[in-house]
């Protein structure tokens, strides 16, 4: 197997499971896919897949072939990298990957005065909670809400986060008893969130033993949903709470370290022009809004 077309073809199909998703990612037919594998298999006169009811799952030998292709992968990336840092002059295209909840109503004016700044170039905003993977080109920027985004990028924290309690004020009236002090083991409901290690905060149980998780969420919009509707409270970022019409801050809680925000690219692609320039701009940005990601006391 020696092209690097017959490679692409085992990668799509590794990562997609199948020759319908590696047809759909690559842009051609399930009849092209179909002949290229079998193309591939041919030169390495080994089968790569086992034909499973479940998808095509990688042989030994195929698991070796994905890892030597995600290197060559990896190297024809490196190249495109290297050689846009080199013509790197002036207008053109930027991918901009973005969670959901971070692209609020502040984001979208940082996007407009960019737009008027930078009228050339080409902004491509993909609201995704998903990890994408930089040295695959899935984007050129990234805001990333991380404690430690991979090693193998470069970039910088561009805002610091806490995070609090929030609920409905018709929820904190209702447990008006139980917040200040007065019944201590009346129950507090709220929702945890799948993600945590414990779903019961120590903070939370110590300052109210009562507290105790009725419902358990593995999406934040969701969770403030519950939270809107007077159901639970909820442990938002403070970005995220503080900004929401309907919810406030629930008392005799204090706020939290939570993970910050972080701009982030392929180290190769930091001194293109309107890489550097964008990741520069919302830096500013954001640090000039401190408070609403960090919160109002400390």
């Amino acid at each position: 197997m020696q092209d690097w077309d017959s490679l692409r073809i085992v990668l799509a199909v590794a990562r997609h499971g199948g020759l319908n998703g590696a047809a759909r990612c690559l842009g051609v037919t399930h009849a092209t896919v179909s002949r290229q594998l079998a193309r591939a298999e041919e030169q390495a006169g080994l089968r790569l897949f086992d034909r499973l009811p479940t998808g095509l799952v990688p042989t030994a030998p195929g698991r070796t072939a994905i890892a030597h292709a995600e290197e060559v992968e990896a190297r024809v990336h490196a190249l495109d990298f290297a050689l846009e840092a080199e013509r790197g002059q002036g207008p053109g295209a930027l991918a901009i990957t973005v969670p959901p909840l971070v692209a609020n109503a502040d984001f979208a004016a940082d996007i407009a005065v960019f737009r008027a700044r930078h009228p050339g170039i080409m902004l491509s905003l993909l609201g995704d909670n998903r990890v994408l993977n930089l040295h695959r080109r899935e984007a050129d920027v990234a805001l990333r809400v991380s404690h430690s985004p991979a090693e193998s990028l470069w970039g910088r924290v561009i805002a610091r986060q806490r995070a609090g309690w929030f609920a409905s004020r018709d929820y904190i009236e209702a447990h008006q008893a139980v917040l200040s002090g007065e019944d201590r083991q009346r129950p507090l409901p709220y929702v945890a969130f799948t993600a945590w290690t414990a779903a019961r905060p120590a903070a939370l149980e110590a300052r109210f033993p009562g507290a105790v998780p009725v419902i358990e969420s593995d999406d934040m919009i969701t969770a403030l949903n519950l939270a809107r509707a007077g159901q639970v409270m909820v442990r938002a970022p403070c970005l995220i709470g503080a900004g929401d019409a309907v919810l406030i801050r629930v008392p005799g809680l204090a706020l939290i370290d939570y993970a910050p925000i972080w701009a982030v690219t392929h180290p190769d692609l930091r001194r293109v022009p309107r890489v550097a320039e964008f990741i520069r701009f919302i830096a500013a940005r954001f640090a000039a809004r401190a408070e609403t990601y960090f919160g109002p006391d400390g």
